[in-house]
Formats: structure tokens, C-alpha cells, sequence
């Protein structure tokens, strides 16, 4: 593994590890330009650590691609209001409100 791609995941880890999955499910459709809940229904039925690790192969794989830069990421992260898993499930719809 490179030095670029070591330090670009240390440096990813560093700006997400306070986000809980459904906050990644968030970043990873606004890294992408859909609806900021494009996600979240799909990511509710699985366990937190499973949507974790999908949101941010997906993310880490713009990046590679050069789809979006760490300045664009952390760009998304401080600018846009993030929901948590239960107002997440209120917009979704109320039949997802356990």
C-alpha cells in the first residue's frame, strides 16, 4: 500500500470517527450528489459497524478515483447538518419509527 493511500485513510479516519453509521449513510450520498437520505432506508436493517464499513468503502473508493478530494469531504462535513438514526427514520417515513 502506498504512503499516499496510508495517509489518506489516516486522515480520513481522523474527520469521520465521531459519525455514527447513519450520519456515514449521509456523507457518503452527499459525497456522491444524491438526496442526503438516498441511503439511510437501505442502511436501517443492518447493523451499525456493517453500514460503517460500507459507507466508507464507498467513500474511500471516490477518493481513489479522484471523484472527490479530502478538501471536499470535510467541506461536507462541517456545512451540512447531518441527521441521527431516529430523525432519520421520522423522515423516512413513520412506519420505520421502532
Amino acid at each position: 500500500m502506498s504512503d499516499d493511500i496510508k495517509s489518506t485513510q489516516v486522515e480520513f479516519e481522523k474527520i469521520t470517527f465521531t459519525l455514527n453509521a447513519m450520519q456515514f449513510a449521509q456523507l457518503t450520498a452527499f459525497s456522491l450528489g444524491l438526496p442526503q437520505l438516498y441511503f439511510c432506508r437501505e442502511y436501517l436493517a443492518l447493523d451499525e459497524e456493517t453500514t460503517i464499513n460500507h459507507c466508507k468503502q464507498r467513500i474511500l473508493n471516490l477518493i481513489a478515483n479522484k471523484e472527490i478530494s479530502m478538501q471536499q469531504l470535510t467541506h461536507l462535513l462541517t456545512e451540512k447538518d447531518y441527521f441521527d438514526a431516529d430523525e432519520a427514520r421520522l423522515r423516512l417515513g413513520p412506519e420505520l419509527v421502532s
